[in-house]
């Protein structure tokens, strides 16, 4: 004669099903959760890729689409890397949310807005310029004397755009056949920067243009310079994002991340090596 299962029983191997899938989901979860991510990484890695090989064969940074009609400024949108299939791109991938990855050619990465667009925390990023850095000093002989002295300017040229909370030529170290130097430096920001660069809101550069002051000493082709490693002094050079919401084709705007109890910058310029000024 066969038996059936009893009530009783029955209820026993649902209750014990019902513990293991309530033990199961949250792995589950967070497998999906680290598989979406994963997915997004190597997307991402693919369009960084694809960037970085834009801007050495074509040496100028890659900035997105750009408008059609004057001042020619990056349509940052839903179609930032169209610019770069055929030639760089294959084809253009979508994130595991669904939605379209996006670049920022000022702090120089490229993202996922995660699974919620409506806030930050959950993006992933990739940078493909990482760190803030100096990386020339030009010189333009402005009275064509052939002698770096008053009234002619220095270019700091940075890799990426940066914002800049206060300038004082005494942020740099001076070197002389890599041995720190007597000669002295005094230049502040040339008028043109300044009405152009006052606001934070304002589109950033990647270039500081500045004035020579009376007493300055270096020399060209014998002097380098160098940021102070100094963290107040670094904190002064910061990195900046584009700001998104508030752009347009006409107005591009830029803004500081920055740490939501302290106000400092989250990231901002590093220490490098000294850099010899040379003509521009």
């Amino acid at each position: 004669m066969r038996r059936g299962f009893s009530l009783i029983e029955l209820l026993v191997v649902v209750a014990i099903i019902a513990i293991l899938v309530g033990v199961a989901t949250p792995y589950y979860s967070d497998y999906v959760k680290e598989s979406k991510r994963a997915k997004a990484l190597q997307d991402l890695d693919v369009l960084k890729q694809a960037v970085v090989l834009f801007n050495s064969q074509e040496d100028l940074p890659y900035q997105g689409q750009l408008a059609t009609t004057s001042p020619y400024l990056p349509l940052l949108g839903e179609n930032d890397f169209n610019g770069l299939q055929g030639r760089y791109l294959t084809y253009i991938p979508v994130d595991p949310w669904g939605k379209n990855y996006k670049l920022d050619p000022y702090a120089c990465y490229v993202y996922s807005e995660g699974a919620d667009s409506r806030v930050e925390s959950d993006d992933i990023r990739e940078y493909y310029v990482k760190d803030l850095a100096l990386t020339k000093v030009e010189w333009e002989d402005r009275n064509n004397n052939r002698s770096l002295d008053q009234g002619d300017w220095l270019y700091f040229n940075f890799n990426k755009s940066l914002w800049i909370s206060a300038f004082s030529s005494a942020d740099f170290d001076i070197y002389e056949n890599s041995e720190v130097s007597t000669a002295t430096l005094v230049c502040n920001l040339e008028t043109d920067f300044l009405t152009r660069y006052t606001n934070e809101t304002q589109a950033s550069t990647s270039v500081i243009i500045t004035e020579i002051g009376p007493g300055t000493t270096i020399k060209l082709g014998v002097h380098s310079l160098a940021i102070k490693d100094e963290l107040a002094t670094l904190k002064k050079y910061q990195e900046v994002q584009c700001d998104r919401k508030n752009s347009n084709s006409l107005v591009l705007r830029t803004r500081v991340e920055r740490n939501n109890t302290t106000g400092d910058p989250l990231r901002y310029a590093v220490r490098t090596n000294p850099i010899k000024v040379t003509p521009r």
